[in-house]
């Protein structure tokens, strides 16, 4: 039993119908959730009520809507012999324009920071077991060792130590 909005009816009063076929569909008024698969190489990063960013493709990529994480499945699920992790997120506002079966592009964000002092990943050189960049000071290259910090989903990453505002540093 639940309160909702029947979507489809598949049967007339009347109508003989056989057994294990749906003859109603019914959508929950609560609000609406999106259930995101997520690999393993992320899931470590999210957490129940980090904040998301959606996008509907119905509405376009201007059109922002704000969710927030509130289960991260504990057990595995294996698409394509990935294992992934279901994560549901819930829309903070209603919106009537919000349909079942919408198509939604996320951005969660796990971790965040200002102000920081962040360099492409490319330019990391690890070696035995530590991570360094090369610095360009005047006319000389020296290698400088780094303590990293939380990576970009644009390809940077913090630097925490070892690294200042304003040292030019070598890409390969």
């Amino acid at each position: 039993p639940m309160d909702g909005v029947v979507t489809k009816r598949n049967a007339k009063v009347g109508e003989v119908i056989a057994a294990n076929t749906t003859a109603l569909s019914l959508i929950s008024e609560a609000k609406f959730e999106i259930e995101a698969n997520v690999p393993e190489a992320d899931i470590t990063k999210i957490q129940v009520g980090n904040k998301a960013s959606v996008t509907l493709d119905a509405y376009g990529q201007d059109i922002v809507f704000e969710t927030s994480v509130v289960e991260v499945n504990p057990a595995e699920t294996i698409i394509e012999g990935v294992a992934t992790y279901k994560v549901t997120l819930q829309f903070a506002a209603d919106d009537v324009g919000i349909k079942s079966g919408m198509t939604a592009n996320i951005d969660i964000t796990s971790g965040k920071k200002e102000g920081v002092v962040a360099i492409p990943q490319r330019a990391l050189i690890r070696k035995e077991g530590s991570t360094f960049v090369r610095i360009l000071g005047g006319e000389t290259m020296r290698e400088v060792m780094v303590s990293l910090g939380l990576r970009g989903s644009d390809g940077t990453i913090e630097i925490i130590s070892g690294v200042n505002e304003g040292d030019k540093i070598i890409t390969l």
